[in-house]
C-alpha cells in the first residue's frame, strides 16, 4: 500500500459461532448453459469472446433467481430476496438448535432490497415470525463487517441473547441482456455474480466453542465508486422504460481491489509473528473463482493455504463471506487450534473487514 496506512476499528471481544446457514435459488446454473440461453433467446453474437471472459474470472457455474426467458425478470416465486434471506436464517437457527424467539437482535445487509421501503429485514422477521429488534445495512460484500461490530457490542456481557446476522443479493435482476450486448462492463458483473443468501447466528465466548474473533471494518478512500447504481435515489427518483443496471467500473476496481484484500492481512498481521505462523487457512472474498490463485502469487504463499468457494456460486455480494464460512465449517479442513482469516472486500465505497475463526483445542 502507498500513503498512510488505512485505519481499521477492531472489535476487542471474542465471540462463538453458534450456527451457519445457506440458501442458494434453483439448481446450479453453468456459465455454459447461462451462455446459451443468451445466444438463444437474446440473439447473443459474441458467444467466443463471452466463454473467453467467464474463463478467466474462474466461475464455472452460479445460482439465480431468474431464468433468463425474458428481458425483464422478477425473481421466481419463493427466491425473493427476503426469502432467501429467511430460508438461511432457519438453517443457521436449526444448526444452532434455537428457536428464532431465542434472538436478542436480526441485523441484516443486502444492496439488492426487494424494495426501498420498508426494510428488507422487515419482511425476513416476518417470514420468521421474529418479534424482536432489527437493524439493516445497504451494503454488500463488507456488510458483514459493519454487521459484525455492532454484533460484537451486543454480545460483550457474557449473558446476551444470541445475535443473527445475514446477508442476501438477488443482483441477476439488474441485467439488461439486449442492452448488455456491447458493454463489458455487464458481462464481468453477470459472469462473475451469483444470487443467494447466508447466515450466522453469535453469541457471546463459550468455552469449547469455534470463536470468531478480531473482527475489523476500514475503509481506504476513493474519488469514484467501483459498483454503483445511481437510479432509484432520491437523487434521482426515476427509471424511465429501462432496467436499473448496475454501473461497474472494473479497471477501476482492478486498480484498487488489490488494496483492500492487503489493507485487510495488514490488519491481521499486526497482531505479531504467532498471528501469523498461526494462520491454517485464508478466505478471502470470492469475487470470482480464481482469488487463492491470485493472491496466492500476491502474498508469496502456498496455494494450498487458500480455501474458496467462488468457482460454484460466484460473487453472492452481501452473502459472500457468510456463505464461505458455511462451506468451509462443514468442510472441517481446519486443525484444532488453527486459524482461518477471512477478509472481506467491497468496490462500491472501498471498504474492507474480517475476521478471524479459530478452532478450539481438545480439552
Amino acid at each position: 500500500m502507498s500513503g498512510t496506512d488505512p485505519i481499521a476499528r477492531v472489535a476487542q471481544n471474542d465471540l462463538s459461532i453458534l450456527g451457519t446457514g445457506i440458501a442458494l435459488p434453483g439448481p446450479a446454473v453453468t456459465t455454459d448453459e447461462l451462455i446459451d440461453r443468451l445466444e438463444r433467446g437474446f440473439g447473443l453474437q459474441h458467444g467466443r469472446l463471452v466463454r473467453g471472459l467467464a474463463r478467466h474470472l474462474g466461475v464455472a457455474s452460479r445460482h439465480l433467481v431468474r431464468d433468463f426467458t425474458a428481458r425483464r425478470e422478477r425473481p421466481r416465486a419463493g427466491h425473493r430476496n427476503p426469502e432467501l434471506a429467511s430460508m438461511a436464517l432457519r438453517g443457521a437457527l436449526d444448526r444452532a438448535g434455537l428457536r428464532v424467539s431465542d434472538l436478542g437482535y436480526l441485523l441484516a445487509h443486502t444492496a439488492t432490497p426487494a424494495r426501498p421501503l420498508p426494510a428488507n429485514v422487515s419482511e425476513v422477521a416476518a417470514f420468521l415470525g421474529y418479534r424482536g429488534p432489527y437493524a439493516e445495512f445497504r451494503q454488500a460484500c463488507t456488510g458483514f463487517a459493519s454487521a459484525l461490530q455492532f454484533a460484537s457490542a451486543l454480545l460483550a456481557h457474557r449473558d446476551a441473547a444470541p445475535i443473527a446476522i445475514v446477508g442476501s443479493e438477488t443482483g441477476s435482476v439488474y441485467f439488461d441482456p439486449v442492452n448488455a450486448l456491447g458493454d463489458r462492463s455487464q458481462w464481468v458483473n453477470l459472469l462473475q455474480m451469483g444470487d443467494g443468501a447466508a447466515a450466522v447466528i453469535l453469541g457471546p465466548a463459550q468455552s469449547g466453542a469455534v470463536s470468531l474473533h478480531s473482527a475489523f471494518v476500514g475503509q481506504i478512500g476513493a474519488d469514484s465508486a467501483g459498483l454503483s447504481q445511481a437510479g432509484g435515489g432520491s437523487d434521482q427518483p426515476w427509471i424511465d422504460d429501462h432496467v436499473l443496471e448496475f454501473e461497474h467500473d472494473f479497471r477501476g476496481v482492478a486498480l484498487r481491489g488489490p488494496e483492500l484484500l492487503d489493507a485487510g492481512y495488514a490488519v491481521l498481521a499486526r497482531r505479531g509473528d504467532d498471528a501469523i505462523a498461526s494462520v491454517g487457512k485464508v478466505v478471502p472474498h470470492q469475487a470470482n473463482g480464481r482469488m487463492g490463485a491470485w493472491l496466492s502469487r500476491r502474498w508469496q504463499m502456498p496455494l494450498s493455504k487458500f480455501f474458496g468457494n467462488g468457482q460454484h456460486v460466484g460473487n453472492l455480494g452481501s452473502a459472500s463471506i457468510w456463505a464461505a464460512l458455511d462451506v468451509f465449517l462443514q468442510s472441517r479442513e481446519l486443525d484444532p487450534g488453527e486459524e482461518a482469516w477471512f477478509l472481506g472486500a467491497e468496490a462500491t465505497q472501498y471498504t474492507f473487514g474480517g475476521f478471524v475463526v479459530r478452532t478450539p483445542l481438545p480439552e
